[in-house]
């Protein structure tokens, strides 16, 4: 167990948040909030990026589908009715341990715009820096990533799609120490002789890696194949991520702990400077 504190990036997944109909748990947002709160004094500083927004959307207009099943106008409609309620759980649940939340929504437009760039980076370290909790999400009521990207010359280490990315790219920006990333499972899973295994460690990620990867959840746009390139982009920029399964008990106190859960991937190479 490490005594010195770290930045942290915490990704928590819909799967997560929502409860076996799809819909969002008030319940399990403030268990990560509890962690997250009760932890905070082994963290130098603590940035959210969490999805949720189209699952609570439907469960306000109580719709009873999988976000996935949705045509992209019903995706962008519950995420608009959403966002302010997954975000007032949020504020509620910080607000009982006196922790101050800001809300960042963002684009792929927002990332390749240079002006809009640099602003959303002074906001957040103006934040960080005041002890405020940045909860950020991609603003999915605008987004339409997934069916044109936005300009093809902006770099694949500052494009996204989903929030797995979106979190390896700010831990990377930031020199975080840690990206945790929170799913529904318990880590990668690769297939064996006998079977499959939960893989422990990785000192980065390659193709080989990839491909044993599955598709995109039906929760989430993401999935493992989308959390093992995010955790690619945060080892090339030194920096460790831990996939695991947010549904287990304390489950962000053990990795802060150093116990051994989940998958750890380590750097690939040093930390550089940006």
């Amino acid at each position: 167990m490490t005594q010195e504190k770290q930045n942290v990036v915490i990704k928590i997944g819909t799967s997560v948040l929502t409860n076996s109909r799809g819909w969002i748990s008030p319940s399990r947002v403030r268990e990560i909030v509890r962690q997250v709160s009760e932890n905070r004094s082994k963290m130098k500083s603590v940035i959210m990026v969490t999805s949720g927004a189209i699952a609570t959307g439907l469960s306000k207009l109580r719709i009873n589908a999988t976000p996935g099943s949705l045509k992209l106008t019903m995706k962008q409609v519950c995420a608009a009715v959403g966002q302010p309620s997954l975000m007032a759980l949020y504020t509620k649940y910080f607000n009982k341990y006196g922790v101050n939340v800001a809300q960042i929504l963002l684009t792929e437009e927002d990332l390749a715009n240079q002006y809009r760039y640099k602003n959303f980076w002074r906001t957040l370290s103006a934040l960080v820096e005041r002890g405020v909790i940045p909860i950020i999400n991609e603003n999915d009521a605008i987004s339409v990533k997934e069916l044109i990207p936005v300009n093809p010359y902006v770099p694949d280490a500052v494009r996204f799609g989903d929030n797995d990315r979106l979190s390896a790219i700010i831990a990377s920006k930031i020199k975080a120490d840690l990206l945790i990333m929170l799913t529904d499972v318990d880590g990668f899973i690769m297939p064996t002789r006998n079977g499959v295994k939960l893989v422990r460690e990785l000192r980065g990620v390659d193709k080989k890696i990839l491909s044993y990867a599955g598709s995109p959840s039906a929760l989430g746009r993401g999935g493992m194949l989308s959390k093992l390139q995010a955790a690619a982009i945060a080892s090339r920029a030194g920096v460790t991520t831990v996939i695991a399964n947010g549904l287990k008990k304390n489950i962000i106190t053990k990795i802060l702990n150093g116990e051994n859960v989940g998958t750890v991937i380590k750097p690939s190479r040093k930390r550089f400077k940006s």
